[in-house]
Formats: C-alpha cells, structure tokens, sequence
C-alpha cells in the first residue's frame, strides 16, 4: 500500500499521494465515513477503498473541494455515496471541461496509466452555497465558501478539534494560486486568520499543528496578494500594460521560486485584468488552460 494513512485526530485519517503532495482525507466517526478528494492514481484510490472496508467504515459522503482535475479523479470509485460540493462546481466544471479531460489524459499518460474513453465529470447529489453542516456518524463538521482559488472552493472545519482541511489555500510549498478572483482570496484569508486553527490541512504540501506556523502561513500568503495588488494598480491606473505589471513585480520575493515562477507569472495577468487592465488573450498564459 503506498498510500500511509495517520490518525490526526480522533476523527480524521490523512494521507499523501505520490505526486503533487497532495492531501486526501477521511473524517469518520460511529462507522461512518466523508471522503475528502479521494485521489490521485486508481491505485491510490482503491488503496483509500481497502482502507474504509479495512477499518470497518461505510463511505456516506465524498467531498470535492473544488472542480479542478486533480480532485475529481476518485469520486466515481464510491457511486453508493452522496457527492457534496459548492453549488458553483456544476457551472465551473461545465466552462473547464474540455481542459479538465486534457489534463487527466497528459497525468495518466505521465503516470503510465491506460486511458479509453471520455471523462464524465462527477455530478453533485448535495450543493450549498455559503455554509452548511454535514454529520458523518454523530460528528457534525462544518463545509464554508472559501472562493479565491476557485469559484467553487470550499474548505472543511471541525470545531471539536479546531481542525481546518484548507483545499488548495494556505500551503507551505505553493504561493496562492489566484485562478478566480484577487478580493475573493483577500476575504478568504481574512476569514482564516480570525479562526481558532490547530491543526491545518492544506490540500497540498505539510499538515502543521503549530500555532505560529499557521499564522505566519495565513500572514505571509495575505502580504503575497496585498503586494501583488501595491504594485499593480498603479501600473493600471496609468494606462500599462500587462508587460509592465510584469516589470513592477519582478522583484516580489516568491516563497519556492523555481516551482512557482509560472504561478506568480498568472497571478500578475489575473490581478492586472483584475484590476481595470486589458490584453490581448494570446498573449496571457491563463489560469484556465492551467488549471
């Protein structure tokens, strides 16, 4: 089994794929269970299957914390449970389809794993939009909007141990990936940073019980946006272009450079069209054919 499940409470087992250091959880509880994007090869989500019928689980509810491939890949795995997203995941996943099906064919391939078919996207039994309570045995978690990232983002919380399953936010390895909108994250991360948090998921990189460590990520992740718009707006306001956002940014200090050049280069088209600036499409690389 090269998935390693952990116990991080009482009521949660983590464990990392093999690539992209990406999260996949099961909270449980009185022989219950709530999939959190189970993925990421079909190895690894047989392994999260075996797992269940191992501990003597029933998988009730899979969880996709927002439409992008690399968290749908294991829900049709679990077709006796309800899918739960945001009500945004419908309308996100219909706009992105066709690169969402080109990327899962380029990973598997990567991957050496056989491809026939089309890709037929999970479709939700149970949306909501702001916030909504879930029970998985006699445990209530809570589900919240956390758009930035996404449109259709959401993020999980346990106030029974201040758990926080962030999704694809607050990551010790990647900077914030803007993909829908600059104020979304800005009051996304507002939000987290008036949380009681000790214990954070992100959806990929390391899980961190540390106080200070929680902070300083919510904290260095809201300077990266606030220097982001600092320094774009007024390149906007002056009639630039998005080539000359560029210039204003290029000495941002960017945490894991190398593997987020390309990131901070989207970032800066998002925040510029963002903020009033125009440019042609070809010459924008696009979240939307990223992610």
């Amino acid at each position: 089994m090269s998935l390693q499940f952990e116990g991080v409470t009482q009521h949660l087992w983590v464990a990392k794929c093999r690539r992209y250091a990406m999260n996949t959880g099961i909270v449980h509880d009185a022989g219950h269970a709530a999939l959190i994007d189970p993925a990421l090869l079909p190895d690894e989500v047989e392994e999260i299957a075996a797992f269940c019928e191992q501990k003597h689980v029933q998988v009730d509810t899979v969880i996709i914390t927002h439409h992008h491939w690399d968290h749908v890949l294991g829900a049709a795995r679990f077709p006796g449970a309800h899918l739960l997203t945001h009500q945004a995941y419908l309308g996100q996943m219909a706009l992105d389809l066709e690169h969402t099906w080109s990327a899962i064919r380029r990973f598997y391939a990567s991957e050496g794993v056989a491809v026939s078919g089309s890709f037929s996207p999970p479709l939700p039994d149970l949306t909501f939009d702001r916030i909504t309570g879930l029970m998985v045995g006699e445990l209530r978690v809570q589900l919240f909007h956390t758009p930035g990232h996404a449109r259709d983002h959401l993020s999980i919380y346990d106030a029974e141990s201040a758990f926080l399953w962030a999704g694809d936010l607050l990551s010790d390895l990647e900077i914030p990936f803007i993909s829908y909108r600059l104020d979304a994250f800005e009051r996304t991360l507002a939000m987290f940073a008036a949380m009681d948090i000790r214990l954070l998921i992100p959806g990929h990189g390391n899980s961190t019980r540390d106080r200070a460590e929680i902070a300083r990520r919510i904290a260095d992740d809201r300077a990266y946006l606030s220097e982001l718009r600092r320094l774009i707006e007024p390149v906007v306001l002056r009639g630039g272009s998005v080539q000359d956002a560029t210039a204003a940014c290029a000495g941002m200090v960017v945490r894991n450079a190398a593997d987020n050049a390309e990131a901070h280069a989207m970032n800066v088209e998002q925040v510029f069209l963002e903020c009033g600036g125009s440019a042609p499409p070809n010459v924008l690389l696009g979240w939307s054919r990223e992610l």
